[in-house]
């Protein structure tokens, strides 16, 4: 059997149990289909090892376990922010500052930072030197005050 003919085989046999897998685990429709497709091509640069392994199909079953656990960190080290509030905060063209958008119950001192960071377009080394704190400090009070600023929104 050629290695093409082994992954088409593996495929046909193992991707329908491997996306329901995911999808178990947590993943949409979407990411799953991702996360599969990424497990295969995985596949196909081990091969020739993969001809050889006494348990194909648990080879796939790891190999996708250990993605959707690196994708699930990867999500979870990253902080978001919604499109909208970047709209919010960013947009160049607005008539009036952003201090007089940004909600009143934001404390002063986060409405200036805010400031800083979106209008006067400050980048976190900028931030942290004014303010006498570390870059990385800065990069977390921005973050919570962001967080500060969405849960003031929805309210």
């Amino acid at each position: 059997m050629t290695e093409k003919e082994f992954i088409r085989k593996l495929y046909i046999e193992n991707h329908d149990t491997l996306a329901r897998l995911a999808r178990n685990l947590g993943k949409s429709r979407m990411d799953a289909e991702d996360l599969v497709q990424d497990t295969f091509v995985i596949a196909m640069h081990k091969c020739h090892e993969l001809m050889k392994h006494k348990n194909p199909r648990g080879f796939l079953v790891v190999t996708l376990h250990n993605l959707i656990k690196n994708n699930n960190r990867l999500h979870a080290n990253q902080s978001s922010v919604s499109l909208e509030d970047l709209g919010d905060l960013a947009a160049p063209e607005r008539a009036e500052p952003l201090s007089h958008v940004l909600p009143s119950r934001l404390p002063a001192g986060d409405r200036e930072i805010l400031t800083w960071k979106y209008e006067k377009e400050m980048d976190y080394k900028e931030i942290s030197k004014t303010l006498g704190i570390s870059e990385a400090a800065c990069r977390v009070k921005v973050s919570r005050i962001l967080k500060k600023y969405r849960r003031l929104m929805d309210k």
